[in-house]
C-alpha cells in the first residue's frame, strides 16, 4: 500500500509528509531571516564600526562560506548515515553559538573563529535540510517544492535586513544575539514537529557499514554530468555572494548610509517572493533545466557587470533588479537537478557534493570581491570588480551552453539506440 506512516517516530517517504514539509519550509524562512539580519551588516560592521577594512570583511565571510560548504562534502554522507533530522538539529544549535559569538567578537581572530563555528552549524543543516525536504516531499515536482522553499526563504531575506538595520542603530551585538535566538527557535520547531526521517542503508547486522558513510561520494563522483554542472555553478556562486559584500558596500558608497542596504535585499527577495514560484513552474514545463539556469546566469552576470556604469543609487537599483531576476531562476532549478540525479540513499551525499560549488564560489567571491572593491577604489578604477564579475559570468554562460549542447547530443544518441517496444509509465514527480 502506497501510504505515509509514522512508526517508532520515523517518517517513511512513500508519499509526501505535509506536516514535515510545512515545518521545514517555516524553518527555511526563519533561518534566512536570522542569517540575513546579521550577515549583510557584518561586512559594514567590520568595515566601518570596527575599522578593519573591506578586505578583512571579505576574508571573514569567505572563510565562513568555504568551511560551511566545504564540510558539506562530508556532512552529506554523514547525514545519509545518522539521519537528516539529527544533522539538522545539531547544525541549528551550533549555528546559534556561532552567531552569538559574532555578536561580541571585535578582533580579527575572534571574528574568524566565530565565523568558523557558524559555518560548522551551517554544514550540519544545509545538505541534510535539502535532502530532508526532498525526502518528505517525494511525489511532488521537486523543482516546485524547492522554488516554494526559496520563496519562503526570500520572505526572511526581505525582512531580515530591515530588522537588522533598525537594531544595529542600537548595537550590533543585539543583532547577533537575536539571530542566535532565531536559530534556537528553529531547533525547537524541528525537534517538536518533525519525526526522524527513515533512510535506506547498506547494513551489516542491522547497522550501516563504515563504507556506506563515505563510499557514496564515489558514486557521486562517477556521475560526470552532475560533477560538470556543479563545477559550472562555482561561477554562479562567485557572483551570487556579492549580495553580501560588494553590493552592500556599493550602496553605502553611493548614499553614505547603512539604511540603503535594506532596499537591495527587499528588491532581491521581493522579486523572488512574487515571481520565483510561478516563473520556475511555468518555465520548467517549456524549457530544459540547464536552459533555465543558463538564462538566469546570463541575467545575473548582466546585472552585476552593469554596476560599472552606475553613478547613482537609482541606477544601482536597476542593476540589482536584473541580478535578482537571474538569481531567482538558477537556484531552485539547480536543487531540482541535484535531487533528480540522486537516489533515496544518496540524497544528502549529492547535496553535500553540490555544496562544493558554493564553497569555492563563495570563498573566491567574498575574498576577491572585497579585495577588488578596495583595489579598484584605491587605484582610481572603481569599475574593476564589476568588470571581473562580467568576465567570470560570461565564461560560465558559455560553459553552460556547451554543456547543454553536449547533453542534447548524448540524449539523442541514446534514444537512437533504443528499440521502442513499449513505453512504460515511470514514477516521475509531477
Amino acid at each position: 500500500m502506497n501510504k505515509t506512516s509514522i512508526d517508532n517516530n520515523l517518517i517513511t517517504t512513500e508519499k509526501p509528509n505535509k506536516v514535515a514539509i510545512v515545518v521545514l519550509l517555516a524553518n527555511t524562512g526563519l533561518m534566512w531571516f536570522g542569517f540575513f539580519m546579521l550577515i549583510p551588516l557584518l561586512a559594514v560592521h567590520i568595515t566601518h564600526e570596527l575599522a578593519l577594512g573591506a578586505g578583512l570583511a571579505g576574508i571573514v565571510l569567505a572563510v565562513r562560506q568555504f568551511v560551511q560548504q566545504g564540510l558539506g562534502l562530508f556532512a552529506g554522507p554523514i547525514a545519509d548515515w545518522v539521519g537528516y533530522r539529527e544533522m539538522m538539529l545539531a547544525g541549528l544549535f551550533i549555528r546559534a553559538i556561532g552567531f552569538a559569538w559574532l555578536a561580541v567578537a571585535t578582533e580579527p581572530f575572534g571574528l574568524m573563529m566565530a565565523g568558523v563555528v557558524a559555518a560548522l552549524g551551517g554544514a550540519g543543516f544545509e545538505a541534510s535540510g535539502k535532502a530532508g525536504l526532498a525526502a518528505v516531499s517525494k511525489g511532488y515536482r521537486r523543482e516546485t517544492i524547492f522554488s516554494l522553499s526559496a520563496t519562503v526563504g526570500n520572505v526572511g531575506m526581505a525582512l531580515g535586513p530591515m530588522v537588522g538595520a533598525l537594531l544595529i542603530k542600537v548595537n550590533f551585538s543585539i543583532v547577533g544575539l537575536i539571530a542566535a535566538v532565531i536559530y534556537l527557535f528553529a531547533f525547537v520547531l524541528l525537534w517538536l514537529f518533525v519525526p526522524r526521517i527513515k533512510q535506506t542503508h547498506t547494513e551489516v547486522n542491522g547497522r550501516p557499514t563504515p563504507a556506506d558513510i563515505f563510499g557514496k561520494l564515489g558514486e557521486v563522483w562517477k556521475n560526470r554530468p552532475f560533477v560538470i554542472i556543479s563545477g559550472l555553478l562555482i561561477g554562479y556562486y562567485f557572483l551570487y555572494v556579492q549580495i553580501n559584500i560588494t553590493l552592500p558596500l556599493m550602496a553605502v558608497k553611493l548614499t553614505g548610509s547603512e539604511d540603503s542596504i535594506v532596499p537591495l535585499y527587499t528588491i532581491n527577495s521581493g522579486l523572488a517572493i512574487f515571481l520565483q514560484y510561478l516563473s520556475v513552474k511555468m518555465l520548467s514545463k517549456r524549457l530544459r533545466p540547464v536552459t533555465i539556469i543558463t538564462i538566469g546566469m546570463a541575467l545575473t552576470t548582466l546585472g552585476l557587470a552593469s554596476i560599472m556604469f552606475a553613478q547613482s543609487f537609482a541606477m544601482l537599483i536597476v542593476c540589482v533588479v536584473v541580478f535578482s531576476i537571474g538569481r531567482l531562476l538558477v537556484e531552485p532549478v539547480a536543487f531540482g537537478i541535484t535531487a533528480r540525479y540522486a537516489t533515496d540513499s544518496t540524497m544528502a551525499s549529492y547535496f553535500g557534493f553540490s555544496s562544493l560549488a558554493l564553497a569555492f564560489g563563495g570563498m573566491f567571491g567574498n575574498s576577491l570581491g572585497g579585495y577588488l572593491f578596495d583595489t579598484g577604489n584605491n587605484s582610481g578604477f572603481p569599475g574593476l570588480c564589476w568588470l571581473v564579475f562580467g568576465i567570470v559570468g560570461g565564461v560560465v554562460v558559455v560553459g553552460l551552453i556547451l554543456f547543454s549542447l553536449r547533453e542534447s547530443r548524448s540524449t539523442n544518441q541514446n534514444r537512437s539506440r533504443i528499440v521502442p517496444v513499449a513505453i512504460a509509465a515511470s514514477p516521475n514527480e509531477d
